[in-house]
């Protein structure tokens, strides 16, 4: 295990190495930059402006030597670099933007647990009967529908039809119901692709586990149903949920992206969506370096918390 956990480490800088090549030559890949998006269009277009901004930004430099000094500065220093376009300190970003992104990320895995794995075992449980085609269609529909369309929904019909704000301007923990608002709703429409992939697995895994035979021995027993279902079908249908809950941090990260924007969080994604209009390249390839690095962080525990739950698991 140590040995892997070493490897694993090993692995890390070297993963995020290619990341960032990768999302540096997409950057530069796509037509204009920073000093084009602020100095106006041909129509407008302020030479000496943009002359002082691609000086300012090092984009009259070489692409290579761009790239060099962008990453020796992260490397060395812990410095993502700084945006002269929205005068703020990437660094100084990151930290209350990054909390802003994981409360509804955590928000959404909470739903994400509490509503597919009651939801899945009801549906194993009583299979084939009318609570198992209620939930798994329930499933199919939630994985069906996109998560941005029905934010824009939540968020434009209360407005049109009783001229009511669902998403507020946002606050902070000093008002914490309002912040709850603003943070739930995002929450549970994130948590729903989520919540019905967990429930289909579910049910799978403890359908499986429910026809075996020391199941079928435990109920000769005599054990409660109860029992049985929590101790020996439950507890070995686990396993597969851990890596769903990793994957599902992957699906807050790229759905923070959209809901941030509809909702009005100045979170993680709605900072990268700005900083694409703004073809600020230096805030796009720092939110994605740090991405990855999350990333590759939660996959990590769960290839760990797997050998820890089962112990005939080995690396």
């Amino acid at each position: 295990m140590t040995g892997y956990v070493i490897r694993r480490l090993l692995l890390v800088p070297v993963t995020l190495f290619i990341i960032s090549i990768i999302v540096f030559i997409f950057m530069r890949a796509i037509p204009g930059d920073a000093a084009v998006a602020k100095c106006g269009a041909a129509g407008s277009f302020d030479e000496q402006c943009f002359e002082a901004i691609r000086e300012e930004l090092g984009l009259n430099r070489s692409k290579p030597e761009q790239y060099l000094l962008w990453i020796s500065d992260i490397v060395l220093r812990g410095d993502f670099g700084f945006s002269p376009l929205q005068r703020k300190h990437i660094n100084d970003e990151i930290g209350p933007r990054v909390w802003n992104t994981a409360q509804v990320g955590l928000f959404s895995i909470a739903f994400t647990l509490l509503i597919g794995i009651p939801v899945g075992a009801v549906s194993a449980i009583r299979a084939g009967r009318p609570v198992d085609y209620v939930t798994r269609f329930l499933a199919v529909l939630g994985l069906s529908v996109p998560n941005f369309w029905i934010a824009t929904l939540v968020v434009i019909f209360p407005a049109v039809w009783w001229g009511t704000r669902v998403a507020p301007d946002w606050v902070g923990w000093e008002e914490p119901w309002t912040h709850l608002q603003i943070i739930l709703i995002p929450a549970f429409i994130l948590a729903l692709a989520g919540a019905a992939t967990l429930a289909r697995i579910v049910r799978s895994s403890m359908l499986e586990v429910l026809h075996s035979d020391y199941v079928r021995t435990a109920r000769a027993k005599g054990l409660r149903e109860y029992t049985v279902v929590m101790r020996h079908v439950f507890r070995t249908s686990v396993l597969p949920l851990f890596t769903l809950v990793g994957l599902q941090f992957s699906t807050v990260l790229g759905g923070s992206v959209y809901m941030e924007w509809i909702f009005n969080i100045p979170g993680m994604g709605r900072w990268v969506v700005e900083a694409v209009g703004q073809r600020d390249f230096i805030v796009i390839q720092g939110v994605v370096v740090f991405f990855g690095a999350w990333f590759l962080l939660i996959t990590l525990i769960v290839d760990l918390a797997y050998a820890w739950i089962d112990p005939r698991i080995r690396y």
